[in-house]
């Protein structure tokens, strides 16, 4: 009797075993991406492993089929697929991935895209009193709680004055919303200035050879005020 019990214990225990592992290897199938947050129409690049063995693989977002690959002889895969341009009146959005093998096996994981945008409102009013509150986005992009730089361009190109704005917070990095403030805390001579918005203390002309986000805005100024 005693030799019996422990035989349907060990059975028993094995099958708790087997159900474990089954459920183990399920859950092992994990997807991610090669960073939490893009700019708009950039380049995204998504691993799966866990998955079935040399098995097809169709990747969706937001319940999209963008396409399919297939995994190695491992289970793993590894793809690429843009994110889509952002609509004019949207900064940041969360976009929900998924990747189901033809075991039904799912995976799923999440990103953000952002738009590089840096702004003040309002946009009109007598420069020398004008109050603003500046809003920035995207310049999270290379460094996680990156600092916020305003520089003061002259027409001439010549650099005035540079303020710090805050720090861009949150996996995209984000200035909801600055504290009022003047828009030009000097007297601004007439022409066209250059507002441009870094994550550098020290001015230098942005171009497009700069890695780190910015975003150069006009401000004309057409008489000096009295």
């Amino acid at each position: 009797m005693a030799r019996t019990a422990t035989t349907l214990l060990a059975l028993l225990a094995a099958l708790v075993a087997s159900g474990a592992g089954a459920a183990g290897a399920h859950a092992a199938a994990t997807l991610k991406t090669d960073t939490r947050c893009y700019q708009e129409t950039q380049e995204v690049v998504v691993s799966g492993s866990g998955f079935a063995p040399s098995s097809v693989v169709t990747i969706s977002r937001d319940g999209t089929v963008l396409g399919s690959t297939s995994t190695d002889a491992g289970g793993a895969f590894r793809n690429k697929f843009d994110t889509p341009e952002l609509p004019r009146d949207v900064r940041e959005r969360l976009y929900a991935i998924s990747a189901t093998d033809a075991a039904n096996t799912t995976a799923q994981t999440s990103y953000r895209a952002t738009r590089i945008f840096a702004s003040f409102r309002p946009r009109s009013g007598n420069p020398s009193t004008l109050k603003v509150r500046f809003s920035i986005h995207g310049f999270g992009l290379v460094q996680r709680r990156a600092p916020v730089y305003l520089h003061y361009v002259r027409p001439s190109g010549k650099p005035a004055r540079t303020i710090r704005l805050g720090t861009a917070t949150g996996v995209c990095g984000v200035i909801a919303r600055t504290r009022e403030r003047r828009l030009f805390a000097f007297e601004p001579s007439k022409g066209t200035w250059i507002l441009q918005f870094d994550t550098r203390r020290r001015y230098e002309r942005a171009t497009s050879k700069r890695r780190t986000p910015w975003v150069r805005k006009p401000v004309q100024i057409f008489s000096r005020s009295r």
